[in-house]
């Protein structure tokens, strides 16, 4: 299994400082996405998201969690496909409140190069109720959660669908509104965390040229910055 370039920029900053050196080198722990960054991981969200059905929706919300100026957060994700990371991710949840129910949606959006991403791994969830929106999920792949890897090379994408594995999803509480958010009738967007963890310990390619590779790729509890869309259904 490989572990991109966090583990490199570990080691990296472990010898700095065994040579007395004050300045310790590695990837940001959080980024402010420029314009062109966010341009960038959203055209790629358009592309692939059309691949599976499940996630076809997500480049219409992504835009708002993706925006030039929103936060992104390095999560130590370690896989063995692709160009390897660092990664980066943010979280999107979407709880809808219905009269007699209601339902939430989880999506773990997590890219590697922020500036030319190649590779994207996404978590999905979901979780239904009969009060408020829950704000949790967890369990198998293929169930309640689902998971979903891509990598890019051009106008050629490879994609994995998670097959074997568990993975647990929790919204934060929501915070401030949305910056620049236009709000409509009963939709309203918050800053909210999302906290997550996986173990896609196999996947099955069904996009793409092809490949012998069993993707998989897995996530201690990670916490990152994201948004909460509340809508009130009648």
């Amino acid at each position: 299994m490989r572990f991109g370039r966090t583990s490199v920029g570990l080691v990296i900053s472990l010898i700095g400082l065994g040579c007395g050196s004050d300045k310790a080198t590695g990837p940001e722990t959080q980024i402010t996405l420029s314009a062109a960054q966010a341009t960038a991981v959203m055209n790629k969200i358009i592309q692939i998201a059309p691949l599976r059905t499940q996630i076809a929706w997500l480049a219409d919300s992504a835009n708002l969690v993706l925006r030039s100026g929103a936060e992104a957060n390095l999560v130590p994700i370690a896989t063995n496909f692709g160009n390897g990371g660092p990664f980066y991710a943010v979280g999107l949840r979407r709880g809808i409140q219905r009269t007699s129910d209601s339902f939430s949606t989880f999506d773990l959006i997590a890219f590697n190069d922020p500036s030319n991403p190649t590779d994207f791994i996404i978590i999905d969830g979901f979780a239904s109720g009969t009060g408020a929106p829950p704000t949790s999920t967890s369990g198998n792949f293929d169930g309640p959660v689902n998971g979903y890897l891509f990598h890019i090379e051009g106008s050629t994408v490879t994609a994995w669908h998670a097959a074997l594995g568990t993975a647990s999803l929790s919204g934060g509480n929501p915070g401030t509104a949305c910056p620049g958010f236009q709000s409509s009738t009963g939709v309203t967007c918050a800053l909210a965390s999302l906290t997550a963890s996986f173990n896609v310990s196999g996947a099955f390619q069904d996009v793409g040229p092809a490949s012998n590779i069993d993707a998989q790729a897995n996530l201690s509890t990670t916490t990152v910055s994201g948004i909460l869309l509340s809508y009130q259904v009648p």
